[in-house]
């Protein structure tokens, strides 16, 4: 039993032995290796004062010259400035580059004047009432002498027969009755458009027949213009041998004829209620 021990620590420590030896072989080996492949470091240049880097082989390693100058940071970052106003939408700038910063112009706010007292309204509209109510009092009242179909008035015994009853030539190249103060109490036009007369071409033309009207309020009453109307149609009528007519071109009956002395009736009782009105 005392023999076997000592067997076995002679063969621990002959393996311990052999494990160092094969160590130290080992690194001669990679020492000689290593100091086969290092490569002499370089001498620190003058101009930078650092020491380079040995590299490895088959690799490149970047070099960077200190000594080139580096544009500075306002050269490579672009400026940036606000467009025209013109580009502008609600109060916002758009940035552009390359243009210079320009500070908002304020903008000029135009006063609108006040508005007008509305005091003078008033009287315009009182003028402006006052014309409508004339102009819806006012009224045309007319009758027609017509020439028997197919016949036409011949141009010179219509402008006798008209110069008969007393028309003379006037205002808007139509035949006019005048009263003593030269206001028109009845007016006579052709039926032919647009209802003028030349009297110096007349003779020789053929007319259809002419259209006898009165313009209320006048010099007369609307009964007494009615009236005078009326007489100066039949007389004219039988003065060319014509047909008496309306203002719808309609025979002119008795029936029409009180029709329209009873709307010159009511048209003189308004008149009078006028002013009472106001």
């Amino acid at each position: 039993m005392g023999a076997l021990r000592w067997i076995l620590l002679a063969a621990g420590l002959a393996l311990i032995a052999g494990l160092y030896l094969w160590g130290v072989r080992g690194k001669q080996r990679t020492g000689g290796i290593e100091r086969g492949r290092t490569l002499p470091a370089e001498s620190p240049t003058a101009s930078t004062g650092m020491a380079a880097e040995p590299a490895a082989p088959g690799r490149v390693e970047p070099q960077v010259r200190l000594d080139e100058q580096v544009p500075a940071v306002h050269e490579v970052v672009p400026r940036v400035d606000v467009g025209d106003e013109s580009a502008m939408a609600a109060g916002r700038r758009e940035p552009t580059l390359g243009q210079r910063l320009v500070a908002p112009q304020p903008r000029h706010v135009v006063e609108e004047p006040p508005p007008e007292s509305p005091e003078a309204a008033p009287a315009e509209e009182d003028v402006e009432s006052q014309t409508a109510v004339e102009a819806r009092a006012q009224r045309i009242v007319a009758l027609r002498v017509t020439a028997p179909l197919p016949s036409r008035f011949e141009g010179s015994l219509l402008l006798e027969a008209v110069v008969g009853e007393q028309f003379t030539f006037g205002r808007y190249d139509i035949f006019h009755r005048v009263d003593a103060t030269g206001r028109p109490v009845l007016s006579l036009a052709s039926l032919r458009e647009p209802g003028t007369f030349d009297p110096a071409t007349m003779a020789g033309a053929a007319f259809a027949g002419v259209a006898l009207f009165t313009v209320l309020p006048g010099p007369l009453t609307g009964q007494q213009a009615f009236e005078e109307l009326l007489g100066t149609a039949r007389s004219l009528a039988t003065r060319l041998g014509g047909h008496l007519q309306d203002d719808r071109g309609a025979p002119l009956t008795a029936q029409r004829i009180m029709r329209l002395r009873e709307e010159m009736l009511a048209f003189d009782r308004g008149r009078a209620a006028e002013p009472a009105r106001r």
